[in-house]
């Protein structure tokens, strides 16, 4: 894994980390005990959006053809 990679995922957790920290009205501390909680509904949050993103625009796809 390059540095780059890795500098722009320790970002990523540190924002997620953060921003919920400040969303929930939370500790900082309480946040980064739960860090990997966080980042695991995170990553699954995102998986959902874009299978169902993918769902809607091959069910769009499939009604076009099909009209």
């Amino acid at each position: 894994m390059s540095a780059r990679a890795i500098t722009i995922s320790l970002a990523a957790c540190l924002g997620l980390v953060v921003l919920t920290a400040l969303l929930l009205d939370w500790s900082l501390e309480k946040a980064v005990i739960l860090a990997p909680v966080i980042v695991v509904v995170a990553g699954a949050a995102g998986f959902l959006l874009v299978l169902w993103a993918k769902v809607i625009r091959e069910s769009l796809r499939t009604r076009r053809r099909g009209s």
